[in-house]
């Protein structure tokens, strides 16, 4: 009877021996012991077998961040939560160009600046890296960011903040920019603050700085049209810019005032201003209008050809003033453009200075310090400038809320410069001085508009 049984026993032998010899083999490998299968010559191989395959889901693994591999394995452990994105800050992305990653990603919030050498005598004192969006390289945004660089070159022992400016396609293009995270500081009009702070056009992190230098609205009309205000322009061939454009919509706003549609003039051209020259000069148009800080070249290369300047103002350019406290009664001094020896009445906007909210409060401090207390150099480096006056820099155009930086040095309220505390003393430590930021009072004598 027993030999009956044989058979069996002797494959029962033969299982038990199989998982005692695999068993261990399995137990290794979950446990992260490599046990490689022999070579033919005799060398151990490093090719995966399946049952090592199937252990990749076993715990020897170190699990990804916030995934457990296996979800059969019992893990009192919490989870790690993803990090945040260095290049987030408050809910904004911030990665300006043009500046150093160090800057931007430990300098926030009055952190101070990181202590680098600087010099080859080993100057270990923190600096600081501002770039200015403007606009084209041969127009006036870029020109003033140049200029208000040059200024901060100048004055760099005061605060060891280095400045480039950045060219850009102009306000449009500096909003974007801004809006991806790009931008420290840019160059834009009084209305795009004003539609930012209203909602119209928002601009998540845009903080005002300062007001600059005047935009203000010309007519360039072709001497013999006999055009000497906008109630002339009825029957007359325009170039009012191209769809969608800036001075498209601003030529629709006015003419509007005046009761002007376009079907009321003769012909309508919509071509880039930059055109608008060749059309008076081979008489195809008879008038363009320009909202610029002048004197500008665009212009004063049309006067060679038979024109002349001719303002916006007038009782309907008053309503529409009143109307929108984005726009400013302006005038035009008399000789600013050749042939031109009287002053002229017309309106606009001012160019602004923006900063996005995470940028250095620090840098933004020196840089509206600088521009405001060298105002009467600006005015000999920049034509542009020479109509500014200091206290409109703070008073007019500014509609969004002052950065930070901005707010310290124009004393907006008597806690505008709190972040300085924080400041002064990380630096005091690197810089082994007293303190970087020396907030000065803006009402000092020395430092009003004599114009």
């Amino acid at each position: 009877m027993e030999n009956m049984f044989w058979p069996l026993k002797i494959s029962l032998i033969v299982s038990l021996i199989i998982l005692a010899c695999v068993g261990p083999f399995s137990a290794a490998s979950a446990q992260g012991n490599d046990l490689p299968g022999p070579r033919q010559n005799g060398t151990t191989s490093d090719t995966v077998t399946p049952l090592q395959k199937a252990a990749d889901t076993s715990m020897r693994l170190v699990p990804k961040e916030g995934v457990r591999t296996n979800i059969d394995q019992f893990d009192n452990q919490l989870s790690k939560q993803k990090p945040k994105s260095p290049e987030m800050i408050d809910g904004l992305i911030y990665k300006p160009d043009a500046i150093p990653l160090t800057q931007y990603r430990h300098d926030y919030k009055g952190m101070g600046g990181l202590t680098q050498q600087i010099s080859e005598t080993g100057d270990k004192r923190p600096s600081y890296y501002l770039a200015i969006y403007s606009g084209s390289t041969n127009g006036v945004y870029f020109k003033v960011a140049s200029k208000i660089c040059e200024l901060i070159r100048k004055t760099y022992a005061e605060h060891r903040v280095h400045c480039v400016p950045l060219r850009s396609q102009g306000v449009g293009s500096n909003v974007e920019l801004m809006k991806e995270g790009r931008v420290q500081v840019a160059i834009v009009q009084s209305n795009t603050n004003w539609e930012a702070q209203n909602g119209i056009r928002p601009i998540p992190g845009a903080r005002s700085v300062m007001s600059l230098h005047d935009e203000m609205g010309l007519l360039v009309v072709r001497k013999d049209a006999n055009i000497h205000s906008i109630n002339d322009l009825r029957n007359k061939r325009i170039n009012v810019g191209p769809e969608d454009s800036a001075s498209r919509a601003l030529w629709i706003q006015l003419l509007k005032k005046y009761d002007i549609e376009l079907k009321d003039l003769a012909k309508v051209y919509g071509v880039a201003q930059d055109y608008s020259r060749i059309g008076i000069c081979d008489n195809y148009i008879d008038a363009y209008g320009l909202w610029i800080g002048h004197p500008a070249e665009p212009i004063q290369d049309t006067l060679g050809c038979d024109a002349a300047v001719v303002g916006m103002g007038g009782g309907p350019t008053e309503e529409l003033v009143h109307d929108n406290n984005y726009f400013f009664n302006q005038t035009l001094p008399a000789n600013t453009y050749e042939g031109q020896d009287k002053q002229i009445k017309s309106f606009g906007f001012k160019a602004s200075l923006i900063a996005y909210e995470p940028a250095n409060p620090y840098v933004i401090y020196w840089l509206t310090r600088i521009v405001h207390q060298h105002l009467d150099q600006l005015r000999e480096m920049l034509p542009v400038f020479r109509g500014v006056n200091a206290d409109d820099m703070y008073e007019k155009g500014n509609f969004l809320p002052f950065h930070k930086g901005a707010a310290c040095y124009w004393e907006t309220d008597p806690h505008a410069c709190d972040w300085q505390n924080t400041y002064v003393a990380h630096n005091a430590e690197n810089a082994e001085a007293p303190g970087l930021v020396k907030p000065t009072n803006r009402k000092d004598p020395k430092y009003q508009d004599t114009n």
